[in-house]
């Protein structure tokens, strides 16, 4: 899983911007965060919504991005969305989730744009999406 170094030279560009990746599997997202780290990103871990929305709150100034799983507990994707983007409507956020583009970008309402990547994911492909918003 170890297929960053293809990406190393983006690196560059990103290198020391905070994101927070929010995701309920810590397999998931033990190995997110070491390839998120790996690229010179300084990740923040929240394992549901409403762990999510409060590291956002506390750390908004300094959160560039947010990799947000669209089933969480406690709080679920769109509610936590919904909740961020009221803090900072611009702010990069990726969906990473197993349900069909279509399903998720419905439920969306009014909280566009945001790009969308289906799990299970190539990691080459989450690296350059993570660049595009960073950059």
């Amino acid at each position: 899983m170890n297929s960053a170094s293809s990406s190393n030279s983006n690196s560059v560009t990103v290198a020391n911007s905070t994101v927070l990746l929010i995701e309920n599997d810590r397999n998931v997202s033990a190995a997110l965060n070491d390839i998120l780290s790996d690229f010179g990103l300084r990740v923040l871990l929240a394992y549901d919504g409403l762990e999510g929305e409060e590291l956002y709150r506390a750390h908004q100034g300094d959160i560039e991005m947010v990799i947000l799983d669209w089933r969480l507990p406690r709080q679920d994707g769109r509610d936590t969305l919904r909740k961020i983007r009221q803090l900072n409507p611009n702010v990069n956020v990726m969906v990473a989730s197993g349900y069909a583009p279509e399903e998720v970008l419905t439920q969306l309402d009014d909280q566009r744009p945001i790009t969308f990547l289906s799990k299970p994911f190539n990691i080459d492909k989450f690296l350059d999406k993570v660049h595009q918003l960073l950059a």
